[in-house]
């Protein structure tokens, strides 16, 4: 049974790759955005609520003996302990998939194309706000992960990630 835990700054292609890997294996996929956009914006640390939800939801279906996949930035060192003490209490092996986008050009271009889908003000949808965003909550996403740590540069095509993915479980 797999806990795995995806990584990565907005844009980076975490949530796109999280959602082709559960369709693939049948798991469960759980986004902490689903939880955050249900919070409202006034809520002091939604943030911190909406991993909680997530977490817990998670170890819910684990203990169900399900694997299941997190999708989140997971940028500070408390999520990945949230998510390790998930793995320990249902026995589960954590995985934890980093995405990163390493053409600047087309992660701009990703950010900037949300702008069109209408979503909550917590998104990044502009690139300059999220370079902003990139210097607060980027440093403190360089922890050291001790399990299982994969990680895929999402220019490839999405077949291409996914097959990387497979393969290094197997």
């Amino acid at each position: 049974m797999w806990l795995i835990v995806m990584k990565g700054l907005p844009g980076s292609g975490k949530s796109t790759l999280s959602r082709v890997v559960s369709k693939h294996f049948g798991w469960p996929l759980i986004d902490k955005d689903d939880a955050r956009d249900c919070l409202a914006d006034e809520i002091p640390e939604a943030g911190g609520v909406a991993y909680d939800i997530m977490f817990r939801i998670a170890c819910r279906q684990l203990l169900q003996r399900l694997s299941v996949i997190c999708d989140s930035p997971l940028t500070a060192p408390m999520s990945y302990d949230h998510a390790q003490a998930v793995a320990r209490k249902t026995q589960a092996t954590l995985i934890v998939i980093e995405c990163i986008c390493s053409d600047e050009t087309l992660w701009k271009r990703r950010i900037t194309s949300r702008e069109a889908f209408g979503l909550p003000a917590h998104h990044q949808t502009d690139w300059d706000r999220f370079q902003v965003y990139r210097r607060l909550h980027g440093f403190q996403a360089n922890y050291p992960i001790s399990y299982l740590h994969l990680v895929v540069d999402t220019i490839k095509p999405i077949h291409e990630c996914l097959n990387e993915i497979v393969v290094w479980l197997a």
